[in-house]
């Protein structure tokens, strides 16, 4: 009696911390665009930026050092949090910015409408999703740029 006592202890306190654990990892924690990617981006090697609409087919790229310092500055300050859900058929037509280093993609931005971004790093071989807070995107602005 007194071990299976103890073995219930044992079995609850290993249950209530492997919950404890999850629930840490799967946190959401709010950041924005800056803080998750641009942060550890230097900056100075982004050569050119590539914006393509996937809904209305057209596309832009620019090379002018001033302009993607602009375009970084807009889209630095997007509030986030992790989606750890499928943002797939979220919504019709998708913005990618395509960040080139060294003549080469290193960073896909995915824009889908208001709500959600996927980024694709290249540097860390990752591919988050994330879930747009506080109506923090300026998609005009993006649109503007493209067309």
């Amino acid at each position: 009696m007194r071990n299976k006592k103890k073995f219930s202890i044992l079995l609850f306190s290993i249950l209530l911390i492997l919950a404890l654990g999850t629930g840490y990892y799967l946190y959401h924690k709010p950041g924005t665009l800056n803080s998750f990617l641009l942060n550890n981006y230097n900056k100075e090697n982004i050569e050119q930026v590539e914006i393509r609409s996937t809904l209305s087919r057209q596309d832009k790229s620019i090379k002018d050092k001033d302009k993607i310092n602009e375009i970084l500055a807009n889209v630095s300050n997007i509030k986030l949090v992790r989606h750890y859900g499928s943002t797939a058929n979220k919504t019709k037509g998708a913005i990618h910015i395509y960040i080139y280093d060294k003549s080469r993609i290193t960073t896909d931005i995915i824009i889908h409408g208001k709500e959600y971004i996927n980024i694709i790093n290249d540097y860390d071989n990752s591919n988050k999703e994330y879930k747009i807070i506080d109506n923090s995107l300026d998609l005009d602005y993006i649109n503007r740029l493209i067309s």
